[in-house]
């Protein structure tokens, strides 16, 4: 379910996103500059629907505790890694 837009998406022209790639230094033709401005707008819109007036405490990241580390548990180890096969003797004489 798709939320509205808070607010109005800002549009893009193909002229202001040359702008954009020319300081970038970048050399696109007209078929990427034409995608880059749809994937602009698209972008924008998804921004858009980002709700912007909940506090900051609410952010379940914030909230996300683990436990601490248990004291008697033994440390993890690492895996050996395989040996590498023994090169013959003699194979690389000339």
């Amino acid at each position: 379910m798709a939320a509205p837009p808070t607010a109005a998406v800002p549009t893009i022209s193909p002229a202001e996103i040359q702008v954009l790639i020319s300081r970038a230094g970048l050399v696109l033709n007209p078929g990427q500059v034409a995608d880059l401005v749809l994937a602009w707008r698209q972008v924008a819109g998804l921004l858009a629907t980002i709700p912007r007036d909940r506090p900051l405490v609410d952010d379940m990241a914030l909230t996300f505790r683990l436990p601490p580390p248990a004291a008697d548990a033994p440390a993890p180890r690492m895996a050996k890694a395989p040996k590498a096969p023994a090169k013959a003797k003699g194979a690389s004489r000339k």
